[in-house]
This record gives C-alpha cells, sequence and structure tokens, in this order.
C-alpha cells in the first residue's frame, strides 16, 4: 500500500434518499466547497449537467474526493432511479465499498433491493445511513425492519426525539448519547430498554464469529476489547456485518461521522500488481467541451503524456493530461495511483468498460453486466436529411450510456431507440438537440405481415402496344400457402419452352416485388409457395419488363382469391416478479393475449418468480410503466422474436382499417 492510504466509496441508493446532498456535506465538511448547494436551488455541486439541475434527479455519476488525515477518500455519486441505473452499476463496479443511504419515512425500496443485490455480487462490503431522521413523524424501528427484511443488518446509532424534533443520538456500542456537536448528553430512559437490545444484538452477533469471544459472551465475563475490535473490523469487510447509522444529509447530522467511520472500517484500495492498470468505468460526451474518460486506476501508475493499450480494441492510446473532478471541476495531477480516480480527455479507442495497462499481455476486467433495455420508440428527425446526423450523435451518446440501444428496423424502415424508461428516452432526446436536432419519439410501429389459408391458380397478361416493339408477357401460377416461418418459395415448372429460360428469373423478380405490399394492409406477404405452370411469349415484344409485369399481376390478382390473413410478431417475455404480485402479472398478462408456457424461482432474490409467456408485440409497446406499477418498481422484463401467428379476426380488422386510413 502507498504512503498515502486510498479508498474509492459509491455512494447509492433510491431516488430522492439525499445521496448527492449527503456528498454535498461531506465536501462542504471537509473544505472542499466553500458554499452547500441543494437539490430545489438545482446547484448542488454533483449534479452538474443542465438536464440534472432542471429535472433535480442525478442523471449521471460523478465523482469528487476529500482528505482525512493521511487518507484520500473517492466518492462516486450514483444515480437513483431505475432509468439511469447502469451508472450506478458503472460505480459500484469501480468501487471499493460503499455507503447505501436509506430515507428513514420510505424504508427499503425497490431500487435499494436492487443495489443490495449488486454489492453483494459484487462483494462490495457497505454501511447503511439511514438518512433524514429529522423528519416529522419518523420511525426509525419501521425503517431499521424494512432494511431486516432485505438482509440482516446491525444497529449502531439509535435518534433522538425530543418533543418531536430529533435531538441526538446514541452510540449503540458505547451505549453513550451526543448531539450532533459530538458533546454527550444524558440518555433519555424511554430509549434505555431499545438501546441495551441493540447493544445486546451487536455484542451477540460479533462474539459468535470468534469462539474465545463467543465463551467470554456465554460465561457472561468481561470481553477481550482488542479481539472484538479486531473481530468487527474484519466482520464488516467480509460483509458478515452491516451497520446502521443515522443522521441527517441536509441539516449536516452525522455526516462526518459517517465518512469518518467509513473510512475507519470499509476497505481500502490494494495495489498487488506490478503493471499500471486501469478500469474506464465512465463517459461523458459533450457538444462544448467533448469526451472525457473516467479511470479508476487498479494498479501501478498513470502519469500524464504516456501511452497505455486498450487491452479490449487492442488499439494504443495516448494520454494527455491527467486531472481529478470534483463534480465538473478539474484539477491536473502529476500521477495517480491504484486507488486514484483519474479523467482523461479525447481517448480515440476507449469507451466505458474497456481496461487500459501499459502491457499488451495482460487481461481486461471484466465489466459490469448491464440490464437490458425495454422500453423501445421510433426516433424521427424533422426532415429525412437528420438520419445520418440522428445516428452519428447517438454514437456519441451511446459512449456515455451502455444501457442505451439504438438500431435501424428493416422492416419497419425506423430507428428504434431503446432505454430503461420513459425518462430515460427523454433524457436522450434532449441530448440530441444539444446536438443540435429536433427529434420526437413515436411509438414504433410493429412489423405486421400478410399471408394466405388457401390455394389457387391465376393467369395474366401483360400486352401493350407503344408503337415499335411492343410489351408482351403472359404467365399461369400457383399459389399456395406454407408452414409458418417457412418464407417464400419460388418452384420453376416450365416445360416445353412455353416461356423463355432467360425470362424465368424475370416472373420470379416480378413475384417477389408484388409481395412487398399485400392485399389487406399493403404489410409483406410471407410464408407463401408460387410455382410458374405455364405461360406464352412472343418473339418480338417479350422483354425482361413484361414477364416481370406479368408475374407481378398475376400474383397480386391471384392472391385475393387465397383467403388473405394477417400476421403478427409473437415475441417469448420472461417477466421477474415477486412472488406476491405473479397473480396480477398473469391477469395483466391474459388481458394483454399472452399465453404462460412456465413460471420457476428466480436466481438469488427471496420470493422472486420467473414467468415466461409468448405475447403478441403489439400488446406490449407500453408494457413497462404498467409492469412497475403492479410491482411498486420491482419487477423487470426481457423479450426475444419467437414467430408469426394470425391476427385475431375482430384485432385485424381494426389493424386494417388503421393502415388504410394512414395511406388517405
Amino acid at each position: 500500500m502507498s504512503e498515502v492510504d486510498k479508498k474509492v466509496i459509491a455512494i447509492c441508493g433510491a431516488g430522492g434518499c439525499g445521496k448527492s446532498t449527503l456528498v454535498e456535506d461531506i465536501l462542504f465538511v471537509n473544505k472542499k466547497i466553500t458554499r452547500k448547494g441543494s437539490t430545489e436551488k438545482g446547484n448542488l455541486t454533483m449534479d452538474f449537467d443542465s438536464e440534472e439541475m432542471e429535472r433535480k434527479v442525478s442523471i449521471q455519476l460523478s465523482i469528487a474526493n476529500i482528505q482525512i488525515n493521511n487518507s484520500i477518500i473517492y466518492l462516486i455519486d450514483t444515480p437513483g432511479y431505475h432509468n439511469f441505473i447502469g451508472d450506478a452499476l458503472c460505480g459500484i463496479k469501480a468501487s471499493d465499498c460503499a455507503i447505501l443511504v436509506v430515507d428513514i419515512q420510505e424504508g427499503v425500496k425497490a431500487q435499494t433491493e436492487r443495489f443490495y443485490y449488486e454489492l453483494e455480487r459484487e462483494k462490495k462490503p457497505f454501511v447503511v445511513f439511514v438518512n433524514a431522521i429529522d423528519k416529522e413523524n419518523s420511525d426509525f424501528k419501521k425503517a431499521f425492519k424494512s432494511i431486516n427484511e432485505l438482509f440482516k443488518a446491525i444497529a449502531f446509532e439509535l435518534p433522538i426525539t425530543k418533543d418531536n424534533k430529533t435531538v441526538g443520538y446514541i452510540d449503540i456500542l458505547s451505549l453513550k448519547a451526543y448531539n450532533f456537536n459530538q458533546e454527550e448528553i444524558n440518555l433519555p430512559d424511554e430509549l434505555k430498554d431499545e438501546a441495551d437490545n441493540y447493544h445486546s444484538q451487536m455484542i451477540e452477533e460479533v462474539s459468535s464469529l470468534k469462539d474465545e469471544l463467543l465463551e467470554n459472551y456465554l460465561s457472561g465475563d468481561a470481553l477481550n476489547q482488542e479481539l472484538f475490535s479486531n473481530t468487527l473490523f474484519e466482520a464488516i469487510q467480509s460483509q458478515k456485518i452491516i451497520p446502521v447509522l443515522v443522521g441527517s444529509a441536509f441539516l449536516g447530522y452525522n455526516t462526518q461521522k459517517l465518512i469518518d467511520f467509513a473510512n475507519t472500517y470499509l476497505p481500502s484500495a490494494k495495489n498487488e500488481d506490478n503493471t499500471s492498470k486501469g478500469l474506464v468505468f465512465k463517459t461523458y460526451n459533450d457538444p462544448q467541451s467533448g469526451k472525457l474518460s473516467l479511470i479508476r486506476v487498479l494498479s501501478g501508475k498513470f502519469l500524464p503524456d504516456s501511452i497505455y493499450y486498450n487491452l479490449n480494441k487492442e488499439q494504443e492510446e495516448r494520454i494527455g493530461a491527467v486531472q481529478t473532478l470534483i463534480g465538473k471541476t478539474t484539477t491536473n495531477m502529476t500521477s495517480a495511483e491504484a486507488g486514484d480516480i483519474i479523467a482523461v480527455a479525447k481517448l480515440k479507442y476507449t469507451q466505458t468498460g474497456d481496461t487500459l495497462s501499459n502491457d499488451k499481455k495482460d487481461t481486461p476486467v471484466e465489466f459490469v453486466k448491464m440490464p437490458l433495455p425495454f422500453i423501445s420508440y421510433a426516433v424521427y428527425g424533422s426532415s429525412k436529411n437528420d438520419d445520418e446526423k440522428i445516428s452519428t450523435y447517438m454514437g456519441k451518446i451511446l459512449e456515455s450510456d451502455p444501457t442505451l440501444s439504438f438500431k435501424k428496423n428493416i422492416e419497419t424502415n425506423e430507428f428504434i431507440l431503446t432505454g430503461m424508461g420513459a425518462n430515460h428516452l427523454e433524457v436522450v432526446v434532449s441530448r440530441l438537440k444539444k446536438f443540435g436536432l429536433d427529434i420526437k419519439l413515436k411509438l414504433p410501429k410493429v412489423a405486421y405481415k400478410e399471408t394466405i389459408k388457401e390455394k389457387t391458380t391465376h393467369k395474366a397478361r401483360f400486352k401493350k402496344q407503344t408503337g415499335g416493339h411492343g410489351q408482351f408477357g403472359d404467365v399461369t401460377i400457383e399459389i399456395e400457402p406454407l408452414p409458418r416461418g417457412a418464407g417464400f418459395e419460388f418452384v420453376d415448372m416450365i416445360v416445353g419452352g412455353a416461356i423463355p429460360r432467360q425470362f424465368i428469373p424475370s416472373v420470379e423478380k416480378g413475384v417477389k416485388s408484388a409481395m412487398e405490399k399485400g392485399p389487406l394492409a399493403e404489410y409483406p406477404i410471407t410464408d407463401i409457395k408460387v410455382k410458374l405452370i405455364d405461360g406464352m411469349y412472343h418473339p418480338v415484344d417479350s422483354s425482361d419488363f413484361s414477364f416481370q409485369m406479368a408475374g407481378s399481376m398475376a400474383f397480386k390478382e391471384g392472391v385475393q382469391k387465397c383467403k388473405p390473413t394477417l400476421l403478427e410478431p409473437i415475441l417469448e417475455m420472461e417477466v421477474f416478479v415477486p412472488e406476491e404480485n405473479v397473480g396480477d402479472i398473469i391477469g395483466d398478462i391474459n388481458a394483454r393475449r399472452g399465453k404462460m408456457l412456465k413460471m420457476e424461482t428466480y436466481g438469488k432474490r427471496h420470493n422472486f418468480k420467473q414467468v415466461v409467456v409468448l405475447i403478441p408485440e403489439a400488446e406490449i409497446l407500453e408494457y413497462a410503466p404498467t409492469l412497475r406499477s403492479l410491482t411498486s418498481g420491482r419487477g423487470f422484463f426481457r423479450t426475444k422474436f419467437y414467430g408469426y401467428e394470425e391476427v385475431p379476426a375482430q384485432k385485424a380488422q381494426k389493424i386494417i382499417e388503421s393502415a388504410k386510413s394512414q395511406e388517405n
């Protein structure tokens, strides 16, 4: 370890729990900023993006640092709302440990749960900070109960309320009471039993981890205090004990005590490798300032004006200035070591998730597996010329946000933007406008198709006299349906030279052209076989064009007699929901014409079920907000294409009428 101890702490929790306000107070107390901003005024140090200031929520992660004695602590302020979960996961990945913030009135929410599972999966030790204890009618017991329903936690502090006002706290380990100036006060009689219970729970939990302590505890002997302290330290670092502390970020109650506790008990950065290695965990991309990459230094040193190797892209990258950040304020560094977070501008090849090293044979760090985006909209520019610009600038936004997906749907000819929620996509639209694009989001078109149910034979002749050479083509085709998913098949059955060989492909070309627009609503036709069984030609007037036209006419006219029908895309959807919400979810899926396939327990999440269904794509274009409403934000889903099925007659008629009205 270097002479200066370093650690990176992710500040995470559900949206609105006060994370950015907490960091603001810590920065102010440690003299990193000269005034405290607020969410209401839109001037928080960590929420510096214009979208964050306008919406008054954290949209992207931001970093800061403080120094306490011989320790440098980097703080990663992460977004709390589901729409912006990607940056939160990146922040956790780049950290050594975390502070999980819980609002005392709201307790554990869906996103608290999400962050806990991520911290557990990444094996990142953390402490819980029960925030906003100054709120009226706050109930610590209720908040603490909600925490223990998610994971086993130990109360290290208990708020003291007098005349409905929070005046101090009890240190559970020492069983002493303090005000928020850290001056000792009398422990209220009405809280003694509660404090004793929490104290006994703490002593019992720590003692159970060491035989000597357990023997002393069970026999009633005095505990070995040094062994107890060392055991407590080890238990917090290994996630065997999760401490719960209390305070108010808004009023500055116990925020410094929280960060001192975290500095003492949470793990520091390690430097176990001689290689200089860093993980790029965030990319900012701004129209004015350009591209800025945040790198967590994992080992060795990063120096300005040096070349490092991108292990993922297999490309050399030149690093210019090495800087650190407090919000958006940069400070140049002469070097960076393990535990530092640095900002580097204008890297050419590097993107979020890449690993830089000074050794080409090094192994890249496994990055976060991002949750699948699940709400999609079509992106339309103000003019047809905007398509190229949209693709270019979306590329820059995708660099900043790995939870987004952007692609062209060939079947509907639309650009499809997929993200974590409506607010997520609204922010993307706003960012595109800053690049000078005026775009709108619309529900995507459903890629309906048409097919037939019956077989027919049809003859068509294309004949045209134009003064010189005329046009003549005569074909007889047989049209029949194919099994679902078979596509298109063309069979040449001409014998005896009824149509010259060079014109056979022309007939097929004409048929394929006619299949692009079906007779019902001009959707593409599929699952069909066409046999060319007879025809006639003229030695002078027949041509490639005339047989294309004859093939097209024969198909268009013949398909009308084959009982055409509408097909819709069907998706296989996996829905992950709490067990208590399964009934509501299945009822909603049934109402959307879904078909249940199976249900099973999902992974490690307690009381979570995975419901697998087949469902029409048209029925879930706006499913995401419904699912979040039915599950209080805890449910999520993913889909993949399954196949096409016939649309029920009544539904099909509405789709056909809608398509025809749009044509007019």
